[in-house]
């Protein structure tokens, strides 16, 4: 009697591990409607990614795909919504590259920003671009700089928040041309987009996407392209490096998660699906209208550019002695 319980016991034990890659594989997903969660405020660059991606991926998976906005202490609420949702594809999240920049500015996340997350795919690269408010008595950055350096503390930079990639390029600079300046926070990108239009705030650095429509109306000034190369919507303005600021380069990025613990096969699943959104003509002529280039790269591509990314901004706040108390 031993024996023929040990046998069914091991036919039991074998029938569940079979059955176990046919329940990863979820042949029924999706069966419902997605949420795509982002974790800032309306307009801003990850905001505009996740639109353009639910807009073409719902027909794509036969179900609806619908975007929420989670905005709030520079993304960590949204953050925290995605890595607490349920590792069964139907929440997934958009951030951008100040969620690699958070751990190192903040003293405790309810989140880690690596292993609480399966990463989907890179969705592109975006250069970031120096805009200043119409008031602002310089139109170059060395009119800036030099402007900046006869009122010491008078100027004031914009970011997304503490803790935000706008936050570190801003210090950054600061840093690097030698002038005193005072950080002031919002909640997004769009929030502050009043302040800098107004003068209250005089500079700020943002993703090209999220400032070029207020470039060309003339509501904001572009002092220069905050990246390595020259900005094809803009080809005649400078870098921030060609100004004199060597070795600056401030770009941005967005990637797709979802929790950690999501079967692989539904995140090979939405990887194949939302490559084939962000490689599509008119989605990729979108992208690089808004000055981004479209990356669409693997699961572990993007897990591997993820923990380089958290190691890269470590160092460089380190360095920097950036707090966000400031």
């Amino acid at each position: 009697m031993k024996s023929v319980a040990k046998c069914l016991a091991v036919v039991a034990a074998s029938l569940v591990s079979c059955a176990l890659p046919v329940l990863a594989q979820a042949p029924d997903y999706p069966s419902r409607a997605i949420t795509i969660i982002v974790p800032y405020a309306p307009g801003g660059q990850g905001d505009i990614t996740a639109r353009v991606i639910a807009e073409h991926l719902a027909p794509l998976l036969g179900q609806p795909v619908t975007v929420e906005n989670r905005a709030g202490a520079n993304g960590v609420i949204g953050i925290d919504a995605i890595a607490r949702s349920a590792p069964d594809g139907y929440t997934i999240g958009v951030v951008v590259a100040s969620h690699a920049l958070s751990p190192a500015l903040m003293d405790s996340l309810p989140y880690d920003p690596v292993t609480s997350f399966a990463p989907i795919t890179t969705t592109a690269l975006t250069q970031m671009v120096m805009v200043g408010s119409p008031t602002l008595e310089a139109d170059t950055v060395g009119e800036f700089i030099a402007y900046a350096k006869e009122h010491p503390g008078e100027l004031a930079y914009k970011s997304a928040g503490p803790g935000s990639n706008s936050h570190l390029f801003g210090a950054w600079f600061a840093d690097a041309a030698g002038i005193e300046m005072i950080h002031v926070p919002y909640k997004g990108s769009g929030d502050s987009m009043p302040d800098l239009m107004s003068g209250v705030v005089q500079m700020g650095f943002d993703t090209l996407p999220a400032v070029q429509g207020h470039i060309d109306s003339g509501q904001l000034k572009l002092l220069a392209v905050g990246g390595p190369d020259h900005s094809p919507q803009y080809p005649d303005v400078e870098t921030v490096a060609e100004a004199g600021i060597e070795g600056f380069a401030a770009n941005s990025w967005g990637m797709v998660l979802a929790p950690a613990g999501t079967p692989d096969a539904i995140v090979d699943k939405l990887n194949e699906n939302i490559v084939t959104v962000l490689n599509m003509e008119a989605v990729t002529a979108r992208f690089t209208t808004m000055g981004a280039t479209v990356v669409g790269n693997t699961p572990a591509e993007a897990a591997a550019m993820l923990q380089s990314e958290v190691n890269l901004y470590g160092d460089l706040v380190k360095r920097l002695a950036i707090e966000t108390n400031n």
